[in-house]
């Protein structure tokens, strides 16, 4: 049990579907109208499966039972884990909650033997992250248009990696430690169905 500001709570592991459907509400309610909620990967279906595997990445902060934050993360691959769900209720915010979930999170991946942790961050918690020893990068994707056009407007920063997500997602990551709104607002202006958001990434040890 976790104190903080006289308050007590519990950091679990969703480990039942009647749990994973109370942390889902509270991430829908927290996020609602925002494209994510809909997003097969964020699907009730998808999590169940996860949680079957990994289901100690998944972890909720729990007052008088009821969920009062979330930290969801899963495997991406054999090398890295992808924090997908960080969010606290509004009445427990700035009381360190995410924190301690997301270094819980941090101590359990090296037990899965990854090299890193990745996440997208929401403008409000960029310095959060970065706070916390996370490093920034620039994700700039579209459906519409090509590596190779999302790569012209860039002469400013060293490129991290290109990818085609899924098939069809043209991918261009940016090496940047601060967020650069004007180019965001440029690449979006430039190329409209353009998605740009910042996320950010540690390297963690392993335990052999």
């Amino acid at each position: 049990m976790e104190r903080a500001n006289n308050i007590n709570y519990l950091i679990k592991n969703v480990s039942s579907k009647q749990e994973l459907k109370k942390a889902l509400d509270f991430f829908k309610m927290i996020f609602k109208g925002m494209s994510v909620v809909n997003n097969p990967e964020y699907s009730f279906k998808k999590w169940e499966e996860r949680m079957e595997n990994h289901g100690d990445l998944m972890l909720y902060a729990s007052l008088d039972n009821e969920v009062i934050g979330i930290v969801f993360g899963s495997i991406h691959d054999d090398h890295s884990i992808t924090i997908r769900a960080v969010a606290v209720h509004e009445d427990y915010r700035s009381m360190g909650i995410a924190k301690k979930m997301i270094f819980l999170l941090e101590k359990r991946a090296i037990h899965y033997g990854v090299h890193s942790i990745t996440l997208g961050a929401v403008e409000s918690a960029e310095k959060f992250y970065s706070k916390l020893g996370y490093t920034g990068s620039l994700l700039i994707q579209s459906q519409i248009h090509s590596i190779d056009q999302l790569l012209s407007l860039n002469n400013r920063y060293k490129v991290k990696f290109t990818n085609i997500y899924d098939g069809k997602v043209s991918q261009v990551c940016l090496e940047l430690t601060e967020p650069d709104r004007a180019l965001q607002k440029e690449y979006e202006a430039t190329f409209p169905g353009c998605y740009t958001q910042m996320m950010y990434w540690k390297n963690i040890g392993t335990i052999s």
